[in-house]
């Protein structure tokens, strides 16, 4: 009897899906000059404070850069905007059970990633992770310090992939991660059963064997999971005392 009511686009969003569409599709390329504001005044047939509006749109999706006195220029794809928008978008994302989608995104990434860094790596790359392995070690009676190189260690083995996706992806999840690695670093067995599986992904990186590689990472992972959900159940334990 009654259908859903579609909110229509106000007429600014409308010209900024338009202009971006012809972005996308690479009418415009980076450095290019958009139209000026009189030209794109006269395409759409709107006033200049559509105009204005839909540029600065465009503007924070970070698609176009404004010049004043020069006019609108594209900008070239950057994967820092990519991640801060991802990074922002997670934490904001608060369910109970955030911290196990987090664990299963790491999975799905790190284990494939470790199977292509065995297969990629270079000698700069094997040169950085060994490098943060030595900072793990290093800091392994500093929590907070073991964690920040734990977590370098895998963002450089993500990097060592060869495919810019993995790192942009995995800084952000990893990233949330990082208080509770350092309290989970802070337990007497922690840091050495850690340094132990990055050992192993190490070995079998550098002598090429991926699927070894990708057996050490799921075994260093199921083991950073047994930890967390003993950590969550023990907080819970102690709410409920309270």
């Amino acid at each position: 009897m009654y259908q859903r009511v579609v909110r229509q686009p106000q007429m600014y969003e409308e010209v900024a899906r338009q202009i971006e569409a012809a972005i996308l599709d690479e009418h415009h390329h980076p450095g290019d000059q958009l139209p000026s504001e009189r030209e794109l005044i006269g395409r759409f047939g709107v006033s200049r404070a559509v105009i204005r509006e839909s540029l600065k749109v465009l503007a924070e999706k970070g698609l176009i850069e404004i010049k004043p006195g020069k006019g609108a220029f594209v900008r070239a794809p950057e994967s820092g905007a990519a991640a801060s928008a991802l990074k922002l978008f997670l934490r904001r994302q608060r369910t109970e059970s955030f911290s196990r989608n987090l664990v299963e995104v790491r999975e799905m990434l790190e284990e494939q990633a470790a199977s292509l860094a065995a297969a990629r790596a270079t000698a700069e790359d094997i040169a950085g992770l060994e490098a943060a392995l030595s900072e793990m070690e290093a800091a392994k009676d500093d929590a907070a310090c073991f964690a920040q190189a734990d977590l370098r260690f895998h963002l450089l083995l993500a990097t060592a992939t060869g495919n810019e996706l993995f790192p942009l992806l995995l800084d952000p999840v990893t990233g949330l991660l990082r208080d509770v690695m350092a309290q989970l670093s802070a337990t007497p067995t922690a840091p050495s059963q850690a340094l132990w599986h990055h050992r192993q992904i190490l070995k079998h990186i550098k002598q090429g064997e991926a699927e070894r590689a990708r057996q050490a990472m799921h075994a260093h992972l199921a083991q950073f999971a047994k930890r967390l959900k003993h950590h969550q159940d023990a907080q819970a334990s102690a709410k409920l005392k309270k």
